[in-house]
């Protein structure tokens, strides 16, 4: 069943819970049928009696109700001084002397005027009525009656003493069940078209569900498998459509990773390469007693300014990969003192800053961050000023209303292009590895910040800002 699909898990589940509920629904039929030929059948026994509560001539009364529907049999008590006496007529012989003890017995508990019975006998139903009258002239003995040779003395009671006639009508439950069985069978074959149609209904539905998921699954095997190129088109506006836009929008930033990984590794080889061709170049020239900058000294100042180039640029993309793994981790985020940072790194930078003029507007603002990201934040950005600016660098932090804003400015070379600074690899006329900002870009976004560069008064500012929480 595990490995069932869902089509056929749905088709069991369907085709069970129809034929529950057409259980249940032949079942309700069936005993509302079965109540409503068994009022039937009451009904008639009460349309052909007498709806007169007191009679005045009970022999009169007795022949009158015997000439009504003969296919209706009665049987009639009298009961006078507790003596309960019944008229013995021809159809008497049709019922044993146990039925007839057990309608007598329930005409003794009787107090309602009329009331409904039925009894079990050798497999068919005996339903009948009993009703009693109340007689206006007062039958003192039996002598009083002529029929007086057709009545038996049954009970003696003594300790009821009110005189009655009881009347029970009587009729059997039918011997020929045709249509009943009729019924049957036109209760299962209305059940089984209904299914059949529910089914139809079914398969269609199922497979309106199914074929987009088959589908679905198709895109995202190939997209385990590292094609991305082709898009994923189900135009759906339920939850089927919505799943099928997540799955391409992944598909989508699973292609675009890979383009930006392919580009990477193609700017990381051509990165690598010129070093290395630098410094093998240099090497051979050295072995062949060339000096390629004139004397020993210089060549080998050449070689050790590109390794110290190539170190570092190993070193930043090896951040950058940690940077891949920390954007999707636990960040150790704390208060951090954002003057006391930027004071750091201009101490460990006094040489490099000895040739400019410094103009600082710090303000104590802390902000809850990774200290060593802030850090690096602040080491690349002033890297890259010290790099372009002619002879001024400006650094502001301050806070407007809800946000901090930490602002570094100099009067360097404007920017061609503000929108892809920031790009990996993007570097100016003086730039190294064109790691430093991006790697700058990426650690404010993962300390809830956002960054800007923009041409200003003939220079370039850098804006940071976050917001305070």
């Amino acid at each position: 069943m595990k490995r069932a699909s869902l089509n056929f898990k749905l088709m069991l589940a369907f085709i069970g819970v129809i034929f529950f509920f057409s259980i249940i629904s032949y079942m309700i039929l069936i005993e509302t049928f079965q109540r409503y030929y068994y009022e039937d059948i009451y009904r008639v026994l009460e349309d052909n009696g007498d709806r007169a509560k007191t009679i005045t001539d009970i022999e009169e009364f007795v022949k009158r109700s015997d000439e009504d529907d003969l296919s209706i049999e009665r049987i009639y008590w009298i009961k006078v001084n507790g003596l309960l006496t019944r008229k013995v007529n021809r159809f008497t012989s049709h019922l044993t002397e146990d039925v007839i003890s057990e309608i007598e017995s329930n005409i003794l508990k009787q107090t309602d005027f009329s009331r409904r019975y039925s009894l079990n006998v050798d497999g068919r139903k005996l339903f009948y009525i009993i009703t009693k009258y109340e007689t206006s002239n007062i039958v003192k003995s039996m002598e009083n009656l002529a029929l007086s040779d057709q009545w038996n003395v049954v009970i003696q009671e003594e300790t009821i003493n009110n005189n009655a006639l009881y009347r029970a009508t009587l009729r059997w439950e039918p011997l020929d069940n045709s249509l009943k069985e009729q019924l049957y069978i036109q209760l299962i074959v209305v059940s089984l078209i209904t299914m059949l149609a529910m089914l139809a209904g079914f398969f269609f539905l199922s497979s309106y569900i199914t074929r987009p998921l088959i589908e679905l699954s198709r895109s995202v095997k190939r997209i385990s498998t590292r094609r991305f190129d082709t898009p994923i088109s189900i135009n759906r506006n339920d939850e089927i459509g919505f799943l099928a836009n997540t799955v391409e929008e992944m598909r989508k930033e699973l292609l675009s990773y890979e383009e930006q990984q392919k580009l990477k590794m193609h700017s990381i080889s051509h990165e690598l390469k010129t070093p290395i061709m630098i410094i093998q170049s240099y090497i051979d020239g050295l072995k062949r007693g060339l000096y390629p900058k004139g004397t020993p000294e210089s060549s080998f100042e050449v070689i050790d300014e590109e390794c110290n180039r190539l170190q570092k640029l190993v070193s930043n993309l090896l951040y950058i990969q940690r940077l891949d793994y920390f954007d999707s981790e636990f960040k150790n985020k704390e208060k951090v003192n954002i003057r006391e940072v930027i004071e750091e790194v201009l101490d460990s930078m006094t040489i490099k800053l000895s040739n400019m003029e410094m103009e600082l507007n710090l303000n104590k603002i802390f902000i809850l961050a990774d200290y060593s990201q802030i850090k690096i934040i602040v080491e690349n950005i002033l890297s890259n000023q010290i790099r372009y600016a002619q002879s001024m660098i400006c650094i502001s932090l301050k806070k407007e209303k809800n946000r901090v804003i930490l602002q570094f400015y100099n009067d360097g070379e404007i920017l061609e292009d503000e929108n892809n600074i920031f790009d990996i690899f993007k570097k100016g006329e003086n730039g190294q590895s064109g790691l430093g900002l991006y790697i700058v870009k990426r650690l404010v976004n993962m300390n809830d910040g956002r960054i800007n560069a923009y041409n200003e008064d003939g220079g370039v500012t850098f804006k940071i800002e976050w917001d305070l929480k």
